[in-house]
């Protein structure tokens, strides 16, 4: 053409002059609508994360217990639900499992064609096992290794593990109770008669007094022997000595749990200020500290500030998140009484040597704010709850956007469907205009 251009780059600069307004409308409602999605999907997610954080903190993790056991004899577990208190313990006997041998030149003798080796564990007759040796092997008589190796592998064993023990000169063939305690004895008998094994440890349960009580147990480890207290017996005592065991309140995992409740409050409360505040502005609500600790599941990007700045029931949400803080709890105590309090920043900061006294000098008190029906963490958390739970607002908002991003894909395909034809039209039209100019420069060549 007389521009240097084909019919189909000029039918293309059109379109493109055509399509250029809508298409940058369309990009601009699609990204801004997927750039609100997500901010919903973060604030969502943030939600979320904090309500787990406060369940746990209105459960079990603000009333730490720990134990501390004097010596070496024992060691001791708690829950929350252990009463404190100290307790005099005395080991008297461990629990021991039940071990008999049978001694034999080598793991390669041969034991006899025929009999039956029964094994019984306690008084129970359904712990037996019988051992037919005409039969185990299909007739072939087995070496004390096989034995072993029928015992531990046998489907109906009733709870004893065999292994061989090599002195130099010959082999013990050991028989062990996998459980300990006289209940679990093991007794042995080839056709109805002792088989003559040699005890090497005898079965035994563990004795102890727990402030003077007397206690017995087939295991060394003692769960629940006090509520919500679990021992392991080690070794025991020397005549006239004992050990204290010493339960109290776990002040560091106490204040751990208050410090976790400010921590999910704060980064809340940052996250909605950031997404609803006015664009342009810098994210500076985190220090540099709390940024390197950031989830980046719930880091707020550049791109995302101020993109629900029009969202007043989140700024609603905001609000009633700050003003839960602020009551009095059931109690009667304030969060300020206790070392916290709310900065111009609108985030809560701890007075930690304060926090730490509130704990020493009334634990249960404390507790108490963040634990039970009336507590700051329960109030926040049906605060929460109309925006985190299933349909509810997140949930309808994040409806709608997909919505209209489905709206928006929709006319951007029609609008891609229009220019299409329309280029054709251009293609049409320049392709034609091409061969006539073409047609006129063949027959201007015949004059000139």
């Amino acid at each position: 053409m007389i521009s240097g251009m084909s019919a189909a780059q000029f039918a293309q600069q059109l379109i493109g002059a055509d399509r250029a307004g809508k298409d940058t409308l369309y990009k601009g409602k699609l990204t801004a609508s997927k750039t609100q999605l997500d901010a919903y999907t973060l604030l969502e997610n943030n939600m979320k994360k904090m309500a787990t954080k406060l369940s746990e903190i209105g459960g079990d993790a603000a009333k730490g217990k720990i134990a501390t056991v004097t010596g070496e004899n024992a060691t001791a577990t708690v829950k929350s639900d252990a009463p404190k208190g100290n307790y005099d313990l005395s080991v008297h006997k461990l629990a021991q499992a039940h071990q008999l041998t049978k001694t034999y030149t080598s793991e390669n003798e041969l034991l006899p064609a025929s009999g039956v080796i029964s094994i019984q564990v306690g008084s129970d007759p359904t712990k037996r096992m019988d051992i037919d040796l005409a039969t185990i092997n299909g007739g072939a008589p087995i070496s004390v290794s096989q034995l072993r190796d029928v015992i531990n592998k046998q489907v109906g064993n009733p709870g004893v593990q065999a292994s061989l023990v090599r002195t130099g000169n010959q082999i013990e063939f050991m028989l062990s109770s996998k459980e300990s305690g006289v209940a679990n004895q093991v007794k042995v008998e080839f056709n109805g008669a002792d088989w003559g094994m040699t005890e090497r440890r005898a079965a035994q349960d563990a004795e102890l007094t727990l402030n003077g009580i007397d206690i017995t147990s087939s295991s060394n480890y003692l769960e629940n022997v006090v509520d919500g207290v679990s021992l392991e017996l080690v070794k025991v005592h020397a005549a006239g000595e004992s050990s204290m065991i010493k339960v109290t309140d776990d002040f560091e995992a106490n204040k751990k749990a208050v410090k976790d409740f400010v921590d999910s409050f704060n980064s809340i409360m940052t996250q909605i200020n950031q997404l609803t505040r006015s664009m342009g502005v810098k994210t500076s609500d985190s220090s540099s500290s709390d940024k390197d600790k950031e989830d980046k599941t719930t880091a707020v990007s550049e791109a995302q500030i101020g993109v629900l700045k029009g969202d007043t029931s989140i700024r609603l949400l905001q609000s009633k998140l700050r003003d839960s803080v602020f009551v009095t709890a059931a109690n009667g105590m304030r969060l300020s009484d206790i070392g916290i309090e709310i900065g111009r920043d609108g985030k809560l900061k701890i007075d930690d040597a304060k926090l730490t006294d509130s704990f020493k000098s009334d634990p249960e008190k404390v507790q108490a704010m963040f634990t039970g029906p009336d507590s700051y963490v329960k109030s926040i958390e049906n605060t929460l709850k109309p925006f985190t739970q299933f349909n509810g607002y997140i949930d309808q908002k994040q409806e709608a956007i997909n919505k209209q991003i489905k709206s928006v894909n929709d006319s951007m395909a029609r609008h891609d469907y229009q220019m299409n034809q329309k280029y054709q039209i251009y293609l049409t039209q320049f392709t034609a205009m091409e061969a006539t100019i073409n047609q006129f420069s063949a027959a201007s060549g015949l004059f000139s």
